[in-house]
């Protein structure tokens, strides 16, 4: 009887493993074909990008636009008075007393 126990658990134990192995590799037959669509997905996006670009960018380029005169730039500044820095007042005493009453002592 002890024995029949054994060779129960090895078989049981061999019908795990092989359940188990079948689990992960479609798990990772999924994993991988999630990746593959999501790598085509996104090529085919980028693709569609770049080509939207083009045709962006040969509009922009009629012939209506090279007969035009481009436009000086405008500077525009900003007038801003200097600063002056005011002289640094370091006075401990009334640095500590703010202190005091801020802490309430």
């Amino acid at each position: 009887m002890n024995w029949l126990k054994v060779g129960a658990v090895v078989i049981g134990g061999i019908v795990v493993f092989f359940v188990l192995n079948s689990v992960v590799h479609l798990l990772l037959g999924l994993l991988t074909a999630i990746a593959f669509v999501a790598i085509v997905a996104g090529g085919a996006y980028v693709a569609y990008k770049i080509a939207g670009a083009r045709r962006r960018r040969q509009v922009k380029s009629s012939p209506e636009e090279e007969r035009r005169v481009p436009r000086e730039p405008e500077s525009r500044s900003l007038a801003v008075p200097p600063v002056t820095p005011q002289p640094a007042r370091h006075d401990v005493e009334d640095e500590l007393s703010r202190l005091k009453r801020e802490m309430g002592g």
